[in-house]
């Protein structure tokens, strides 16, 4: 009895030790995103109609093809010239789209499919731990809000043909003023809280 009693000392000591000394996940510097299939999913009617806003999100994280799908649409390429699948006005595409994952804040290239990080760390606590929240940033104008908000409806309706949560709020948006380095003249406008429904 001693013995086996010794042996599942050991055995928590040896766990105990790795999980303690296991190093924190690291912020990668880029985040190739996996090809969109861009064929399939819930006919846009019947996404229309399940689409609503959810609070309750759960902490797990998202896969890479789920981030991908997301971020396609609300602003990605879908034709051969390089234009969104939003309408911009005047084809400026003045909008950033940054995501907020455990491991950093990532602005979306949407040209290359690519996350490049612009904040290390995890700021997931200041978005209600949501394991993805996308913020929009634009000039503070009527063109920066049409932008911003044909791009949060895209997320939207993807979140609703996959079964996935999402809220969009105004609040929040200034939560990493001062932190996160937004292009000249830019600020977050809208800020959606994204994951597996709670």
């Amino acid at each position: 009895m001693f013995a086996a009693a010794l042996r599942l000392a050991l055995i928590l000591g040896i766990t105990l030790s790795w999980t303690m000394s296991a190093p924190p996940a690291m912020a990668q510097d880029t985040i190739q995103l996996p090809a969109v299939e861009k064929t399939g999913g819930m006919p846009l009617l019947e996404a229309l109609a399940a689409r609503h806003s959810e609070r309750g999100i759960k902490e797990d994280a998202l896969s890479e093809k789920q981030l991908s799908e997301i971020l396609w649409s609300a602003f990605g390429v879908n034709r051969d010239d390089g234009k969104r699948v939003i309408p911009t006005a005047r084809g400026k595409n003045e909008l950033a789209v940054y995501a907020v994952l455990t491991t950093g804040v990532y602005l979306y290239d949407p040209a290359k499919n690519v996350l490049t990080l612009e904040l290390a760390g995890d700021h997931t606590a200041d978005y209600e731990k949501s394991p993805l929240t996308l913020l929009f940033a634009a000039p503070d104008n009527v063109v920066g809000g049409l932008h911003a908000g044909s791009a949060y409806q895209g997320a939207g309706l993807y979140c609703a043909s996959a079964g996935l949560a999402n809220v969009v709020k105004g609040t929040g948006a200034d939560n990493l003023k001062g932190q996160l380095k937004l292009p000249d003249g830019f600020e977050v406008l809208v800020v959606q809280l994204i994951g597996l429904p709670g």
